[in-house]
């Protein structure tokens, strides 16, 4: 009689832990598929690789210090060359000088930082500029690349916001992708399917817990990109905790400019 208890919850423990797996392998296969079709309306990585690069004008304000960082940004997708020009620097970016700043950060791990004239060699500005770089050049290119390999998806249960039943897709890392493994929550409206808002982590500095990020698009060569985005203290139900932080800002998008690598590497 014993064994044949044991052997009844051997069987049980087998059959939830299979249909716990089936659970999970369909919510993940549910999750990424909303994903395609968002990245079907805002176009993919072979759809950037197309258009061979971009330059565009980039604000970053804190409307409380009433400072901005303005850059005008250039980016190769082939290798993710990421480079960006200073003429304004108040927040993250040598903010007690006053010359022009230049970065270039691209997949091989290649750092340049210039100030005015003088090429700078300090590890820990090395350091943040390429934390500017990578992260400068993921906003402007996050949607299709939720699509990359190692990340897991996993569909939550709706959520309603301004009357809006949106789609609720979590996304993370896989260990050992990217230089940390930060989370985001995507709201992803049922009736264009791109990502309204979306709750993330920055762990790569540490300070910001969990933000709030609104969006507006706009499309250019027919590519949609994040143009104007709020990003304000949250949780992760979605409750604002706190007044925006920062605001940031694409202008002047063009597409084909024929960067070279080598010659923005020079800066």
């Amino acid at each position: 009689m014993k064994s044949t208890i044991q052997i009844t919850f051997i069987l049980f423990i087998l059959v939830s832990a299979v249909f716990a797996q089936k659970k999970n392998q369909s919510s993940s296969n549910s999750a990424k598929a909303l994903i395609e079709t968002m990245v079907s309306k805002t176009g993919n990585i072979q759809l950037l690789k197309k258009l061979r690069d971009v330059e565009f004008d980039y604000i970053f304000h804190n409307p409380k210090a009433k400072k901005s960082d303005i850059s005008k940004e250039r980016y190769i997708f082939n290798g993710e060359v990421s480079w960006g020009e200073y003429t304004k620097h108040e927040v993250f970016v040598f903010p007690k000088d006053k010359e022009v700043v230049t970065q270039y950060y691209d997949s091989n791990e290649n750092s340049v930082v210039s100030l005015g004239t003088q090429k700078i060699t300090d590890s820990k500005i090395l350091f943040n500029s390429k934390f500017l770089r990578k992260a400068n050049y993921y906003w402007f290119t996050m949607m299709p690349k939720l699509l990359d390999p190692g990340i897991a998806y996993e569909q939550l249960p709706d959520r309603t916001y301004n009357s809006i039943d949106y789609k609720i897709v979590k996304i993370g890392y896989n260990q050992g992708v990217g230089d940390v493994q930060d989370d985001f929550v995507l709201y992803i409206n049922p009736e264009t399917f791109l990502v309204d808002r979306f709750l993330f982590t920055v762990k790569g500095i540490g300070a910001l817990g969990v933000s709030l990020m609104e969006i507006e698009y706009e499309t250019v060569s027919g590519y949609t990109f994040m143009a104007k985005r709020k990003v304000i203290p949250s949780d992760w139900d979605g409750n604002i905790k706190g007044e925006i932080l920062y605001e940031q800002t694409i202008t002047n998008v063009k597409f084909n400019n024929g960067f070279k690598k080598e010659s923005l590497a020079q800066y």
